[in-house]
């Protein structure tokens, strides 16, 4: 049973994994047509892709195009950290006065800090032709690599052509750019934090970050937790001191989830107040770990409101209603986890409504691959709606009795007398006759008792009227319905029935009332000088 539940939920997860991909691929087929119609109405756009491939560079520093000059400007400025080098890849010819030629390693520092605070590159759309793009409505010897805009005003950033006295001529960033550049690192540079780090962490990158960002980003993460620490700490002692009867799932959810949601909001803050690099940037604007902490937060949020209205319903004596939470919560939990994903793939981009709209498609499998467990599903509310068991209760299902421990989304728990435990899909069980034993108000206590024939008509009626007065005086007998009578001349003996019922649900007690009763009735019988024969079968005389 448990292997076929896991399978049952591998198929399920894999159909929701088919239908989220078919989802992505018609968003993405929808942006690919949408780029496409772009692409049609914007004719000069498709010049702008074509490139040389492989081209065969020349000049020591790859200078010949300028995908070749800014693939080696970033090598040396950003991951050899070789400004000296990067600073062959700048035109510092006609600067202002106010710029001197000797300073050229500064400007490429402070430009590699412009590049990373505001932009990215993708060199693959840089052109690799030596006479660069040819169809950018700029002059054939300057090529636009990038632009940022401050308060409002467009500022390019482009490559030029200029002489080589080795290769005839090589691309290098524009004196132009490089003039502005003190400008734009003043303006758009980092502030004093960063600029701390900088100077107080090691040189390098690791994963395409800074070596001093990682350190910022730590440092401001554990600062963070710092603060919110004492808070979270206080809040919990005051709650573990409460009358709170889920004090401690309270507390649970206040030292764990809450203090990672807290001090991972406190971060955000800090970072969105911070000067980073584009892709350190773009890397925190996608909140995974915030997205990750806000389901911890309120998945454990789901569990503490768990606890507390099972408490409050079996207070009230709902065990029904208990038992009915777990699979609520579970289905709650699955509903917030696949808001949770539509939320981060919205927050990288995509587009949810193309993605439901996809999962429409992916729907017919998840129906096929899962009819099984719709059947079991619409069990469940056909178990649960019309309520013919509860758990705890007794029942006789077919041929097997047992108590009912739990009515989960897919099947039912029952203990059996023997005290193994048994699971029957909620689909079968909705269509089996079941017998609610525990629902009973009283229980039934009914006896034939045959005496011999040579038993008188004196003794009959003494026998039937003290039986009678035996059980309108006993207090666990009813009195209503209450019957001893003669019920006829049997093939072996003389038949009094006994009929009544016993004021009790409780099967034991059942049990020690109807034993008091026949050891009674036997007392009686032999008090009037009769006896108690048992059933013999019938002989058929000879001849």
């Amino acid at each position: 049973m448990r292997h076929t539940s896991i399978t049952a939920l591998m198929g399920l997860l894999l159909c929701c994994l088919i239908s989220i991909t078919s989802a992505i691929a018609s968003a993405n087929t929808a942006l690919a047509n949408a780029q496409l119609n772009k692409t049609k109405a914007e004719p000069a756009s498709v010049e702008t892709k074509k490139m040389v491939v492989d081209y065969k560079y020349v000049d020591p520093l790859q200078r010949d195009t300028p995908r070749g000059a800014l693939r080696g400007f970033t090598a040396a400025a950003a991951y050899d950290i070789d400004y000296i080098k990067a600073a062959q890849y700048l035109d510092v010819r006609y600067l202002p006065d106010t710029m001197n030629a000797k300073n050229a390693a500064v400007y490429a520092e402070q430009l590699q800090a412009i590049l990373d605070r505001n932009i990215w590159i993708n060199l693959e759309e840089i052109s690799d032709d030596p006479n660069g793009n040819t169809n950018d409505n700029l002059p054939t010897y300057r090529e636009l690599f990038g632009t940022i805009e401050i308060q409002g005003e467009k500022i390019s950033l482009v490559l030029q052509k200029v002489p080589s006295g080795k290769s005839g001529s090589v691309w290098k960033v524009s004196n132009t750019t490089v003039a502005k550049i003190p400008q734009l690192y003043s303006d758009l540079g980092y502030g004093p934090l960063p600029e701390w780090f900088i100077e107080h962490t090691p040189e390098g990158r690791f994963f395409k970050l800074n070596i001093w960002e990682w350190a910022l980003l730590s440092s401001y993460l554990i600062v963070a937790f710092i603060i919110v620490l004492p808070i979270t700490w206080l809040t919990k002692w005051l709650v573990l001191r409460s009358k709170f009867t889920v004090k401690n799932e309270i507390a649970k959810w206040i030292s764990r989830p809450l203090r990672v949601f807290l001090a991972l909001s406190v971060n955000q803050a800090w970072l969105a107040n911070t000067e980073l690099t584009a892709r350190a940037s773009e890397l925190m604007e996608n909140g995974v770990l915030l997205i990750l902490s806000i389901m911890w937060l309120v998945w454990s949020l789901i569990s503490v409101f768990q606890s507390m209205l099972r408490e409050h319903l079996l207070k009230k004596g709902n065990k029904q209603g208990a038992s009915l939470l777990r699979p609520l919560v579970n289905f709650v939990r699955v509903i917030v986890f696949i808001l949770a994903i539509l939320i981060w793939l919205e927050s990288l981009g995509f587009n949810a409504s193309a993605i439901l709209a996809g999962m429409g498609i992916g729907g017919i499998a998840i129906a096929l691959a899962s009819k099984q467990s719709i059947e079991n599903l619409i069990g469940t509310m056909t178990l649960y709606s019309a309520a013919p068991i509860r758990v705890g209760n007794l029942c006789q299902f077919g041929s097997m009795r047992g108590t009912v421990e739990e009515i989960g989304l897919r099947c039912t728990r029952i203990r059996t007398l023997d005290r193994t435990v048994i699971h029957v899909p909620n689909a079968k069980l909705a269509e089996m006759e079941i017998e609610n034993i525990s629902e009973r108000e009283k229980i039934r206590f009914k006896t034939d008792i045959r005496l011999p024939y040579s038993t008188n008509t004196t003794q009959l009626k003494a026998i039937i009227a003290d039986i009678k007065a035996l059980l309108e005086n006993h207090e666990d007998v009813l009195e209503s319905p209450l019957r001893v009578t003669f019920k006829g001349f049997g093939l072996h003996g003389l038949e009094i029935n006994v009929f009544a019922y016993v004021g009790t649900q409780s099967f034991p007690t059942y049990q020690a009332v109807a034993e008091e009763l026949q050891l009674r009735i036997m007392e009686i019988v032999e008090e009037h000088g009769s006896k108690i024969i048992p059933v013999q079968p019938y002989v058929q005389p000879a001849g």
